[in-house]
């Protein structure tokens, strides 16, 4: 069941955050949109609906475990007892669209045949920009409490950011890329690859939890986490 809580002490603790909230509502838009106009709403609704899902339990999960918090936000959201704001959830979408976006212009033109390779060298591509993105924006974040690393969180960190979160966005957008446009490039109807595109998050979702955890478990065992 999805927990829906209103707060009522906006921005308290923060710096900033409607100026934040106000660029992600806009480019969110904007996208949706642009979306919508150039590819159809059948479309927008893959490409945007199944990353707000995954990431509300990606990130309630990472709230609930206690490696980070959000305060300060109007609208959360909740599965796992951990509370993430909307607007979190649809900045997970901006990203992946526009990220998966960029790759496909950029290997377009270096790697013509379309095929896995040129799946799989989109989406790393995509996992790449991200991670270029979250290396401003989470130590941006981090100083004005957008969202607060856990002090006792040990291991490697970037502006008291941890590293294995920025390897998180990779293995996140990089799988929901791939995801994305298998479903986009297989041969089914149009209505088929949205009810495929939600139904498979399940699958891809517990791939990204399977090789984060790897990972992190093995940070932990050579002594870098």
């Amino acid at each position: 069941m999805i927990f829906l809580e209103i707060n009522q002490q906006f921005g308290e603790g923060t710096n900033l955050l409607a100026l934040f909230i106000g660029i992600i509502a806009i480019a969110w838009i904007v996208l949706v949109v642009h979306s919508y106009k150039t590819y159809g709403w059948k479309k927008t609704i893959m490409y945007f609906l199944p990353i707000i899902i995954a990431t509300l339990f990606i990130e309630s999960a990472g709230v609930a475990s206690e490696r980070y918090y959000y305060p300060g936000y109007i609208i959360y959201l909740s599965v796992v007892n951990g509370g993430v704001p909307l607007i979190i959830l649809l900045a997970w979408s901006v990203n992946l669209f526009l990220f998966m976006n960029m790759g496909r212009h950029v290997i377009a033109r270096l790697y013509h045949k379309r095929n896995l390779m040129q799946i799989l060298l989109i989406s790393a591509t995509a996992g790449l920009f991200g991670v270029c993105l979250d290396l401003l924006e989470d130590p941006i974040a981090h100083y004005n409490n957008w969202w607060i690393w856990k002090e006792s969180l040990t291991g490697i960190r970037f502006y008291e950011v941890p590293i294995l979160n920025f390897i998180g966005w990779f293995v996140l957008i990089f799988f929901m890329s791939v995801a994305t446009l298998l479903i986009e490039r297989s041969r089914f109807t149009e209505n088929r690859k949205v009810l495929l595109a939600i139904t498979s998050i399940s699958i891809t979702g517990t791939i990204v939890f399977v090789i984060h955890g790897a990972l992190v478990r093995l940070f932990e065992y050579t002594g870098f986490s």
